[in-house]
């Protein structure tokens, strides 16, 4: 069934669509713009070469998630580190940061073989500080009258939950695509994905829109 296969090209395209709206907005915005901006468009790439690579390559492609994840890690701790102005927890991040890249590359040095399958260790220790981050960011924020990365951050509470959880499963049939294509656990993943760029979209449309109304204020 190739219908899981393009359910998940939807939410690529709703990401491409993402990335060229920030990409196109991007100039003069804030740092935190310009990180949710790269992110966007390094993850369009992973994610363009995971399904070219699965789909013509049937379980072939999971070095991509290490990409995938890392990426993620990487530029999304900038985002929250820029975010916070609490210097003790600037510094529990970096402690964190440096740690996590300190644990995985070992693990690839003691390991090399590990490349070409899923780290779960690399998955939890990627996905989860961000989890905390993104809950710390909102709550920590409620008060405030503008909400911006609100939605991003509720999205990415929702999809990283949704792919961490079928990833650390140990599903990995049911992650990467094999023939025939059924409805299995990556499907409901596209689902969960598609709802994450969309809540991205709300945000762009959100912070563009405020930009809009101080322009016409001033």
């Amino acid at each position: 069934m190739l219908f899981p296969f393009l359910v998940s090209l939807v939410g690529l395209f709703f990401l491409l669509a993402n990335a060229i709206r920030f990409y196109m907005t991007c100039k003069k915005r804030d740092v935190l713009y310009r990180i949710i901006t790269a992110y966007l468009v390094l993850l369009f790439g992973v994610e363009l070469l995971c399904h070219i690579i699965g789909f013509l390559y049937p379980n072939s492609n999971f070095f991509l998630s290490h990409y995938y994840f890392i990426f993620q890690f990487v530029t999304l701790n900038l985002f929250f580190y820029k975010s916070f102005s609490s210097k003790a927890l600037k510094q529990i991040m970096v402690i964190v940061f440096v740690s996590v890249l300190i644990i995985l590359g070992y693990q690839y040095f003691k390991r090399p073989s590990l490349y070409w399958e899923f780290n779960l260790v690399e998955i939890a220790i990627t996905s989860i500080p961000l989890l905390f981050y993104a809950v710390y960011f909102i709550v920590s924020n409620l008060k405030k009258h503008k909400h911006n990365y609100f939605y991003f951050c509720n999205g990415l509470i929702i999809y990283v939950t949704s792919s961490a959880g079928i990833f650390l499963s140990g599903n990995s049939e049911s992650v990467i695509f094999t023939e025939p294509f059924v409805l299995d656990f990556w499907f409901f993943n596209s689902l969960f994905y598609i709802l994450y760029q969309f809540l991205i979209y709300k945000e762009w449309r959100s912070l563009n829109f405020r930009r809009k109304t101080k322009k016409k204020l001033q």
